[in-house]
């Protein structure tokens, strides 16, 4: 086994708003990655001085740098320019923070970009360690194929930053993930990585609801709420319902049914030829450490240098769904996958 605490992967950090400062202060205290250099269209010194972490004044200083192994792209969208596929995914080997993108042809050119040479792209997806989800996706592993009927989950928090809000070193930058909109179309993007194994079917359509009072955003970032309904192949039907502006908190986790059983909350529940239902915990390995298993295996697959199709192949998935959630919005209707 590589001792990866010996020798980190030395990380050049595109973006510093919320989950980029994460990175650089999670890494700082040891782990298989460490945060060299950085940068962002809006930052000051002090940011990341007190970690050892220094600025650059371009992204193509990243890819020169010698003691940079990785770039890691921790702003939204990574990909919306045309410098970031042509250039960063042929210099080195690069992750890029949830969601990769939000149209599939820039997906699509992105991993043709990083095959072409010979480069790796992964995504970080620092949830698939929540413990309800384990439990949930411990339930659905053990039913037979084709029987789970719906899916749904409801995320109502209040998340709006305070006006003038800052981060003890200054003034957020224009591009942080803490603005509602980007951090409700990564709850989404979170939840959908975690739907597609909980189902294990092909999705064939979307239809998405939201605000629509948020001029000048495109539609899948505008206002503060995200409704997606899907229907799968074999007739199962599941829904992600995200809002960022409720007083009322609701938090329901994963809710799963099929004819006879379901979960929810971390309880399973089964009925039984008598018409009574009993409920039995559902016990899932977790460490209660969220990150540490991502990052091994983002680390294990830098070092491989081996395309692991699976998880491209889901990481595409997500991407197409939001395409087209981003379709269903402006049309108003549900739309094909």
């Amino acid at each position: 086994m590589t001792d990866v605490a010996a020798s980190p992967l030395r990380v050049g950090l595109i973006g510093l708003g919320r989950p980029g400062l994460h990175l650089v202060e999670r890494f700082a205290s040891g782990g298989p990655f460490r945060v060299v250099a950085v940068w962002a269209e809006s930052i000051v010194a002090e940011v990341v001085s007190p970690f050892g972490v220094r600025l650059v004044n371009h992204p193509r200083e990243l890819l020169a740098a010698a003691d940079v192994d990785v770039v890691w792209f921790a702003e939204s969208e990574a990909f919306k320019n045309e410098f970031a596929a042509a250039d960063v995914l042929c210099g080195k080997h690069s992750i890029v923070s949830t969601p990769l993108a939000l149209s599939s042809a820039i997906a699509d050119r992105a991993f043709r970009e990083a095959a072409r040479c010979n480069r790796l792209l992964l995504v970080h997806h620092p949830r698939r360690s929540d413990p309800d989800y384990q439990q949930a996706l411990a339930v659905t592993q053990e039913l037979p194929p084709s029987t789970l009927r719906a899916v749904k989950f409801v995320s109502w928090s209040y998340g709006l930053l305070p006006r003038g809000a800052t981060r003890g070193h200054g003034p957020l930058p224009s591009d942080a993930s803490g603005d509602a909109q980007i951090t409700k179309v990564r709850f989404v993007a979170h939840a959908l990585d975690q739907l597609l194994p909980l189902v294990s079917d092909r999705p064939l359509r979307v239809f998405a609801t939201g605000d629509q009072d948020s001029p000048g955003f495109p539609k899948l970032f505008a206002g503060h709420s995200l409704l997606l309904q899907m229907t799968f192949e074999q007739g199962c039907h599941a829904e992600i319902d995200i809002r960022l502006d409720s007083p009322t908190k609701f938090q329901s986790g994963w809710l799963l049914a099929t004819e006879r059983s379901g979960y929810a909350k971390g309880q399973k529940f089964t009925l039984t030829d008598d018409g009574e239902v009993f409920d039995s915990p559902v016990i899932a390995v977790s460490d209660g450490n969220e990150d540490a298993d991502q990052f091994e295996w983002l680390a294990q697959q830098i070092r491989s240098g081996v395309r692991d199709n699976v998880e491209e192949a889901r990481v595409r998935t997500v991407v197409a769904i939001l395409d087209a959630a981003q379709r269903s919005l402006e049309s108003r209707r549900a739309v094909e996958l």
